[in-house]
């Protein structure tokens, strides 16, 4: 399934879902509407017995729908701040770039590689530092606040295959849309709770108070009627969530299944993702997680996260060794014995993971292979996991220096790395450039970026972008002043010689973009037709085709040809009238349409790149670009010089 198939699919399991609440909420009125024609059937007053009263339905159903939504809201607006807010719920640990345990350094290299193969930003990583079963998973509401997560136990007892097959696993969520669905879930689930909670908290809180009250008759009637209010409530709520879990599971079992089938053709090891599925079966902790908000998010967790009666009705993953079969058709049915101890510690930091895998290191003295630039096939790789581009990215990372990398992994030094990156080959405009820095970052500042200046002249261009995937997470932590004196001085570096590259474009764009979206992480939906994004469509082919080597006039009608609906309609503008300043507003409102127009005018542009049969490393940086503001995450693309 492809990436825009794949948001297709979630937006309807995302209306199923919305019809399950619904008939959950029904059953929880209906139960609540019983309770009520009981009690006032008890009233000592009370004639004849009533069980029809629409008034009463009226009230019932009104207050049941305003507290369960008044309590979704909550719980959304509580994990609507990203990835990050899921994972501190349940204990998280926000993993320091600059950590000093190599097993932790060994997970960032991991996720690292599969962000920039899979060409979203890089997620911020968590552990679950008190939790010894084995699970992890992977939230937030879009691929640009995504958050990974694992247990220490995981951490402990993988290998680093193991480690990469449920990475892999979880990637596949984020880019499959089933991160947003699953904080709906979690939102739902706790709304029907709610009314449930209510009812305990009225038990308790009479509970306590009971030995005070039964000496007094009156209070003591007092406080029956307390605790039969009580009791129906926690009945009623119970029943709701009954049902509300039971959908929780039913829209989780069936994705676990496509992820670890993509973990596989992601890594091409199926030894990986079935080897921590067999640890998780053959120790005795399995997947469980010890943390009370566990049941909340259950079906976030790579694997079971808490034990489940029921004949499995409530469980939100598949049995284990159904999963394993699936990845491993001739498992023997055993599931683990315990290897031989490896100290990572005395490792190599290769074996490790500290700087990349034993296959990418090998491979350092070679140049990220191209690869062919085909544009369907480019726009089919959008947001899948595939092998190509995984060992890319393990050679790309491989390559760049490790103060580089290092740099990624902290907010003032991610904000230098940004500097350093849009420095000028000309000496004169360099030297000016880093005046700009010392005079808006301080001495300091300037000093530390002088010191990465041997390693950024040496770097790969087709390094860039993807060392700004790896620094957007503490990017995003700047905030009001910094974030202020960030932006204003990457705005004076790209315009200190008076002009902008298509690489400054890219890297200010696509900065721009994911700045945004960590403050509203899903801008509205605002066209949904080709023809009222007609001119934005044509001044971004032509700004690519005047890029083209060929005919301008051929590669822009290659374009068009793609759109059919609009391709009568579609007219090459002249290079004043399809330039950087056009392109800007061209791609925000094309960033808030629909996703098939996104799609067709990503195969389309592709088109207008590939009507010479090559690909520049100007049209791949301006492509990327394009991609990365329109929200689609585009692996690395094969670039020629």
């Amino acid at each position: 399934m492809d990436f825009f198939a794949a948001q297709a699919q979630a937006r309807k399991r995302t209306h199923r879902l919305v019809l399950l609440f619904i008939l959950a909420v029904l059953g929880t009125v209906v139960a609540g509407y019983a309770a009520a024609v009981f009690f006032l059937n008890q009233a000592p007053d009370h004639g004849a017995l009533i069980w029809w009263d629409p008034l009463l339905l009226a009230w019932t159903a009104g207050a049941t729908t305003v507290v369960v939504g008044i309590a979704s809201l909550y719980k959304w607006s509580q994990l609507r701040a990203g990835g990050a807010a899921v994972a501190e719920l349940v204990g998280g640990r926000l993993v320091s770039g600059h950590t000093t345990d190599l097993k932790e350094r060994r997970l960032l290299n991991v996720v690292e590689e599969m962000a920039i193969a899979s060409g979203i930003p890089m997620p911020v990583v968590y552990v679950l530092e008190n939790e010894a079963g084995l699970n992890a998973f992977a939230a937030g509401l879009t691929t640009s606040d995504a958050a990974v997560a694992v247990t220490r136990g995981l951490l402990d007892k993988l290998s680093r295959d193991e480690l990469q097959g449920v990475i892999g696993h979880e990637f596949s969520h984020i880019l499959n849309g089933d991160m947003r669905l699953n904080v709906r879930i979690t939102a739902i689930v706790f709304g029907i709770l709610v009314i449930g909670l209510i009812g305990r908290g009225i038990l308790q809180s009479v509970g306590q108070s009971r030995g005070r009250s039964s000496s007094d008759d009156k209070k003591g009637g007092g406080v029956m009627a307390f605790i039969a209010v009580g009791l129906a409530l926690f009945i009623i709520g119970y029943i709701g969530y009954f049902f509300g879990r039971l959908i929780q599971a039913a829209v989780s079992r069936q994705r676990e299944f496509l992820a670890d089938a993509s973990a596989v053709q992601f890594t091409r090891n199926p030894d990986g993702i079935s080897g921590a599925l067999k640890k998780i079966g053959g120790y005795a902790l399995e997947g469980n997680i010890a943390d009370q908000h566990a049941p909340e998010i259950g079906h976030f967790f790579f694997a079971q996260a808490f034990k489940t009666s029921l004949s499995g009705l409530w469980a939100t993953h598949p049995p284990l060794d159904e999963r394993i079969r699936a990845v491993e058709a001739h498992w023997d049915g055993a599931l683990f014995s315990p290897p031989i101890t490896v100290d990572i510690a005395h490792e190599s930091s290769a074996t490790a993971g500290f700087g990349g895998s034993p296959l990418s290191r090998s491979q350092t003295a070679k140049p990220p292979t191209s690869l062919p630039f085909k544009p369907v096939a480019i726009v089919a790789d959008i947001g899948a996991l595939t092998e190509a581009h995984f060992r890319q990215a393990q050679t790309l990372l491989a390559a760049i220096p490790s103060s580089l990398r290092e740099a990624t992994r902290k907010a003032d030094t991610a904000q230098l790395l940004v500097y350093g990156l849009l420095l000028s080959e000309n000496q004169a405009t360099r030297n000016q450039q880093q005046t700009l820095v010392k005079k808006q970052a301080g001495p300091d500042a300037a000093k530390e970026l002088a010191s990465l200046d041997t390693d950024l002249r040496i770097l790969a261009p087709e390094a860039r972008l993807p060392l700004l995937q790896l620094a957007l997470p503490h990017l995003r932590e700047l905030k009001n002043i910094a974030l202020e004196r960030f932006t204003t001085t990457i705005d004076e570096l790209v315009h200190a010689d008076n002009g902008v590259s298509h690489f400054e474009y890219a890297l200010q764009k696509m900065l721009q973009r994911q700045l945004a979206l960590a403050t509203n992480p899903r801008p509205q939906l605002q066209f949904d037709s080709f023809d009222a994004v007609r001119h934005e469509i044509a001044i971004i082919l032509s700004a690519l085709a005047h890029l083209s080597p060929k005919n301008t006039s051929v590669a822009f009608a290659d374009g068009a040809a793609q759109i059919p609906v609009l391709r009568s309609q579609l007219t090459l503008l002249d290079s004043d009238a399809s330039g950087l300043m056009q392109l800007d507003p061209a791609l925000d409102k094309l960033a808030v349409s629909a996703w098939p127009i996104k799609q067709r005018v990503l195969v389309a542009a592709g088109h207008v790149i590939a009507s010479d049969s090559t690909i520049t490393r100007e049209e791949g940086e301006l492509y990327r670009a394009i991609a990365a503001t329109l929200d689609c995450p585009m692996p690395m693309l094969g670039l020629a010089s």
